[in-house]
């Protein structure tokens, strides 16, 4: 999806994660057009000095048909060691890509752009939980309407209301704070 935030913290996580099996992953990340035919398997590869590979692919929906066959190649035998992530902007353009990486049954992240105001007072409430807090709907439409739309601000936001009220915010410590 489009919801940069989000995929950037998906892209986080996979790191972590790679990072957390293997310190000294290698993370390669593409911009859109950056990925030639053959260049994945030579990402992929383990290294002389040992460590798995994090490759990060940006645009997916702009790849050339002949790197989406390549890709499709490498996902029926994926290196040992390594990590892929493929960014998409949700669109129908570059489906192949898509049905590619669906058929070999990987994990997804949806990045869908929060446009409702009920799916942010949900994301409020999800990001507080997150760092440990509780709030209520109140308190999370207060945080949306002190803060506005933008989910990073929204999310450093909940991360500071949880430190300074030490987890049960409402929305007396929105206004305070």
């Amino acid at each position: 999806g489009p919801e940069e935030f989000l995929a950037e913290r998906a892209i986080s996580a996979v790191v972590r994660a790679a990072r957390g099996l293997d310190p000294e992953v290698n993370v390669h990340d593409l911009g859109p057009g950056e990925l030639g035919v053959g260049m994945l398997a030579e990402l992929t590869s383990p290294s002389l000095f040992g460590g798995g590979s994090v490759v990060v692919i940006r645009g997916g929906q702009d790849l050339a048909a002949p790197v989406i066959e390549d890709l499709g190649r490498y996902l029926t035998e994926p290196a040992e060691g390594a990590w892929l992530v493929l960014l998409h902007k949700g669109t129908s353009k570059g489906k192949a890509m898509l049905d590619a990486v669906r058929a070999a049954m990987t994990p997804e992240v949806d990045c869908s752009e929060l446009k409702k105001y009920a799916d942010k007072v949900a994301f409020v409430r999800n990001e507080v939980r997150t760092a440990g807090g509780q709030i209520d709907d109140g308190a999370a439409r207060a945080v949306l309407d002190a803060v506005g739309g933008v989910l990073r601000e929204l999310a450093s936001a909940c991360d500071q209301l949880v430190a300074d009220t030490g987890g049960a915010v409402d929305e007396r410590a929105v206004r305070q704070y």
